[in-house]
């Protein structure tokens, strides 16, 4: 069944038919479903058939139960993440919720690209969250099974038809811009300072120079990885979205030109018309692109506080297609 939005009852109704969902809503709406087959995490922000929407009355709701030959729901905490590929089944895929900003959320983040067994199964899943203005004030929760955590991963793992496989992709509409190389010492979520083309630097006050809202970009052996940045001014500092990387060279994204839409319609012709099973995109690409109330025709879904493709991603759109098996 095609992913939408649903208000609290008619949710509540597929639940208690005893569907097989992932769901995404306010906190306050998600505290009133019953327990059924369904992982969850709270984000207000959704993606409408008319356009993104901030709403605190409907709920994004996919519904998993065709593609299912058998399930299990799985809990995971900042010492057992990295078993989350090994959980899966031998023809499986592997759907993740983190709550963010979380010890769960950085130890997957920081593990992710040398999790055993990582991409023999599609590995696919966002980040819980709430309202941007109240990162830090509110809990982001995640939910399985209509049990609430704050400090737990959850994930549904899914047994596909023996004829068929997933596959996950990823739209980036960012590219490395030509500016300063910045570096850092370390790997981690927050940063005090950085490299900027080998000169130690306040990450803060060089920030404030560059005036920008862009996320940085990585290039990985031809992949782009971006990472989203917060800036936190109470304590000068940046806070990272996901994780950098000792070493890694970063740039300032260039900035986009055109409209989002006709760039993501491009990247997403690759496809040649396959119909996409789940997708979702990142929170900075609906506020970067003014996203509340354009759609994206023929998708509806979930502004995530990161995007999981194998990995912790931001400001990237990630979909699943579901094949044949050759």
């Amino acid at each position: 069944m095609e992913g939408k939005l649903y208000d609290i009852t008619d949710t509540i109704d597929l639940i208690e038919q005893g569907r097989l969902l992932v769901i995404a809503g306010d906190d306050s709406l998600l505290q009133r479903l019953p327990k059924g087959n369904w992982i969850g995490g709270s984000n207000p922000y959704l993606l409408d058939v008319d356009g993104g929407k901030h709403s605190r009355d409907l709920l994004y709701v996919k519904d998993f139960t065709g593609l299912a030959e058998a399930y299990r729901f799985e809990t995971y905490d900042a010492q057992t993440i990295e078993q989350v590929a090994t959980d899966a089944y031998d023809n499986g895929l592997i759907l993740l919720v983190l709550p963010f900003f979380t010890d769960v959320h950085f130890q997957f983040a920081l593990k992710a690209p040398s999790l055993p067994n990582q991409y023999i199964n599609p590995l696919m899943g966002w980040v819980a969250g709430v309202d941007f203005d109240k990162v830090g004030q509110q809990a982001p929760a995640v939910y399985v099974q209509g049990l609430r955590y704050e400090d737990k991963g959850v994930a549904l793992h899914i047994q596909l038809p023996a004829h068929k496989v997933g596959r996950v992709e990823i739209i980036n509409v960012y590219e490395q811009g030509e500016g300063d190389i910045i570096t850092f010492e370390e790997d981690g979520f927050f940063h005090t300072h950085c490299l900027v083309n080998g000169e130690r630097r306040d990450l803060y006050e060089y920030m404030l120079t560059q005036n920008s809202f862009l996320p940085l970009v990585a290039d990985y052996t031809g992949a782009k990885i971006n990472v989203g940045m917060i800036k936190d001014d109470l304590n000068r500092r940046m806070i990272f979205a996901a994780p950098t990387f000792r070493g890694v060279e970063y740039r300032l994204a260039k900035p986009v030109e055109g409209d989002y839409a006709s760039r993501f319609f491009e990247e997403l012709r690759k496809e040649n018309g396959k119909p996409i099973e789940y997708s979702y995109s990142c929170l900075y690409n609906y506020f970067n692109f003014q996203l509340e109330g354009k759609a994206l025709p023929g998708f509806t879904g979930v502004f995530t506080y990161g995007e999981i493709g194998y990995h912790l991603l931001n400001v990237t759109f990630v979909y699943l297609v579901i094949e044949d098996m050759v």
